[in-house]
């Protein structure tokens, strides 16, 4: 066995072991731009129609590590209230998982200056497992690596809540609520433990420097039973048309994201990021993160003034 081969096996044996267990979500590096993946309560924030595809390709030089994301949402006024639904698949070697979900927001004003949104996100989650697509059955009995395909789709619910002032924002998210840590197949094995419970908690803060530039820093904080993942980002505007992003994630990672507006509607972000303590950084080049997103713009008055605050979001 190759040196590569090596480690590709021992990275996806200790994901299946210590990620996979935790069911962790996958927090994409551009989640300050996509908080409707992370959050229900953000679906139709803007006010405008929003349609985004998102790739992250996880640890370039290894196959079977990627996530994607689709998502759709938009604001009506008459109801107060933002709709839209997403699309996420997780890939991380044998295991694979897709999430479907339908959000839906209410926005609640507090004063002329700021707003409460509550989210619900429902829908289903499937997982997928092939250990006979990426091990040798070298040791059969060994129940630690199982050989056989197996699937499993469940309901799942998320629920969320924003607050939003003129120069701040602040929310945070539970996913899964009703699939508790267990099994889905009936046995002990941890590699077909069902989803668990993640929780969100993010803020940033819009601080002007110019009447075209931005100040923008933010932070994340993802967290379950297994695993805390923190991030901490600082970012600076143009016009809203011009977002350039540096963060740093424990442990150790790093990235930079860079985002365009194209023909007023059509914005592209990318990203890419780099572990430093990674046991295998010397053998890959990082992870690269690309986001298409298409705006159609819409006259949201809500509550009958037009709140200029709402419209804040970088992309």
């Amino acid at each position: 066995m190759t040196m590569r081969r090596f480690l590709y096996t021992l990275i996806i044996v200790f994901g299946i072991v210590s990620t996979t267990n935790a069911q962790l979500d996958p927090l994409f590096f551009q989640q300050t731009n996509l908080r409707a993946l992370i959050n229900p309560a953000s679906t139709g924030k803007g006010g405008d129609i929003n349609i985004a595809a998102t790739m992250r390709m996880q640890w370039i030089g290894f196959t079977g590590m990627s996530s994607q994301a689709a998502q759709a949402h938009g604001f009506v006024n008459s109801l107060r209230s933002g709709f839209g639904a997403r699309f996420v698949m997780d890939e991380y070697g044998p295991k694979q998982t897709k999430n479907i979900k339908l959000n839906y927001a209410f926005y609640a004003p507090i004063n002329d200056d700021a707003f409460l949104s509550l989210g619900l996100g429902l829908g289903v989650i499937n997982n997928v497992y092939k250990g006979g697509d990426y091990f040798f059955p070298s040791h059969p009995d060994d129940p630690s690596i199982p050989m056989e395909t197996k699937s499993d789709t469940r309901p799942d619910l998320d629920f969320g809540i924003e607050f939003n002032a003129a120069r701040f924002e602040f929310g945070a998210a539970a996913t899964h609520m009703i699939s508790n840590f267990g099994t889905i197949f009936g046995d002990s094995d941890p590699i077909y433990d069902r989803p668990m419970r993640n929780y969100f908690v993010y803020s940033r803060a819009k601080l002007s420097i110019n009447p075209h530039w931005d100040f923008i820093p933010g932070a994340t904080w993802h967290f379950n039973q297994w695993q805390n993942t923190y991030e901490v980002i600082m970012g600076v505007r143009y016009d809203n048309n011009l977002i350039v992003n540096v963060a740093y994630r424990n442990p150790m990672n790093m990235g930079i994201t860079v985002g365009l507006t194209l023909l007023e509607r059509i914005r592209v972000l990318y990203s890419y990021d780099y572990g430093f303590s990674d046991m295998i950084s010397s053998h890959n080049v990082g992870s690269h993160e690309i986001t298409l997103a298409y705006n159609i713009p819409m006259n949201a008055t809500y509550i009958g003034r037009r709140i200029q605050f709402f419209r804040w979001k970088m992309f």
